[in-house]
């Protein structure tokens, strides 16, 4: 009695072609998400460095920071900045949080928007 594999390998091909590809964009779409929270973070501290040294809320952090964030490929427009107090003195402490949303989307799975926050916590280099 003989069986007939014709085709058994186009099917095996077809099934694990639809659990590897979305297995792979899985990998690259959270490396980038890694990567775009590892650069808002950078810039974040950056950022909170710079309005240490200049006491506080001040509208060139905000453009530091959107320019940090363009330099790493992310959208300034779609980040909010929190700078907790607005001024600050000598060594009192100053956070810094920015928040911003990421797209992913695996393909045959889901596509979803996931939060990303980052916070800096710095002290007032600035003598009032």
């Amino acid at each position: 009695m003989r069986r007939d594999d014709q085709g058994l390998a186009t099917l095996e091909t077809t099934l694990m072609i639809t659990v590897l590809i979305p297995l792979l964009f899985a990998v690259i779409e959270f490396g980038d998400l890694f990567q775009r929270w590892l650069a808002q973070e950078s810039a974040t501290v950056q950022a909170a460095r710079y309005a240490a040294e200049l006491g506080g809320d001040a509208p060139e952090v905000r453009a530091l920071l959107d320019d940090e964030l363009r330099r790493s490929g992310m959208d300034p427009s779609r980040s909010s900045l929190d700078i907790t107090p607005g001024r600050v003195g000598w060594r009192q402490p100053l956070t810094l949080t920015v928040r911003t949303d990421a797209t992913i989307a695996i393909p045959f799975l889901f596509s979803s928007s996931i939060p990303l926050r980052t916070t800096a916590v710095v002290r007032g280099e600035l003598a009032r």
